[in-house]
């Protein structure tokens, strides 16, 4: 789906987008629209993501992410494949949902993260789907989900308006709704938007020349501790769940194959982490993991 981002660095903020393989619009209809949110819920499950917006647009999507475990590809793999699964099975076709491999812009140094969570949000104005005060009402858009607390989900909403400073109340929704007009008012073709993002990623590349680490990965934690997070965290959740089980290493290896804990613990791991079925078949001493995909396809419901 894509090519790894050379350093996925967990404070990073990025820009992701991917436009539809289809010459006809692959959200044609509010229910793939929803499919795709949902999916993308059940991925920042999986991943810890903080998605700060989304703007779900006729033929392709934008958001705003962290992956404070550095599995942004990861975390992509799954949503993209797992989308292209579901839709083509509903569609009953074949082949790439999606154009080429997405695109992830890492938000320059210096360049302000509320100025592209406003221009996702405002993705709908400029191409006059919506108006500014419709955003509230749209489920392809998370200005929905800022103004309707009850069905922010696992989104990071709220980190999203901290950004500007403003509190997650009436007074506080209100004002940003006011502030995204006078964005549009002012840059409706979002030019100065995209000459102030090449501006900080020249000013980025001048200062990568002399010191080509320090940008890169600004976070504390050494490269190897980073390259690590995402595995270490499923390790975490192997050890939990063996916990809540009442299990050992010891039972995984004398429970040889596919008994049923082991069924119920891989759905765990497979609900909770970025872990494919290959690993989490070896992980637990399972068999192979196709006939663990069978078993996991009967239905049994995750602990958490």
């Amino acid at each position: 789906m894509a090519r790894s981002i050379r350093i996925e660095n967990p404070e990073s903020v990025y820009h992701v987008y991917s436009r539809g393989n289809y010459r006809e619009p692959i959200f044609r209809d509010f229910r793939t629209a929803e499919v795709f949110i949902k999916i993308l819920e059940e991925t920042i499950i999986r991943t810890d993501w903080h998605v700060y917006a989304f703007a779900i647009m006729p033929n392709h999507f934008h958001f705003v992410v962290k992956a404070p475990r550095a599995n942004l590809s990861r975390g992509m793999h799954l949503l993209l494949t797992t989308f292209a699964s579901r839709f083509n099975r509903f569609r009953e076709e074949h082949g790439h949902v999606f154009q080429g491999r997405y695109q992830a812009k890492r938000i320059p140094t210096g360049f302000d993260v509320s100025r592209v969570i406003d221009y996702v949000h405002l993705n709908h104005v400029r191409k006059g789907i919506y108006k500014v005060e419709e955003l509230s009402g749209s489920p392809l858009s998370s200005v929905s989900l800022l103004m309707n607390p009850d069905n922010r989900s696992v989104f990071k909403i709220v980190d999203g308006l901290k950004f500007f400073g403003y509190p997650d109340a009436i007074q506080g929704r209100i004002a940003y709704l006011n502030h995204l007009r006078r964005v549009h008012q002012t840059d409706a073709e979002s030019k100065y938007f995209d000459y102030d993002w090449e501006a900080a990623v020249i000013a980025e590349r001048a200062v990568l020349k002399k010191n080509p680490q320090g940008l890169e990965n600004p976070s504390d934690l050494p490269y190897e501790q980073i390259v690590r997070l995402d595995d270490d965290y499923t390790e975490m959740v192997v050890k939990r769940l063996l916990l809540k089980y009442g299990k050992t290493e010891l039972d995984i290896k004398l429970d040889q194959g596919l008994v049923p804990w082991k069924v119920s613990m891989a759905i765990n791991l497979q609900a909770l982490t970025t872990a494919s079925l290959p690993f989490i078949a070896r992980r637990l001493n399972a068999g192979s993991s196709s006939n663990l995909a069978q078993h996991i396809k009967r239905g049994q419901t995750p602990l958490e």
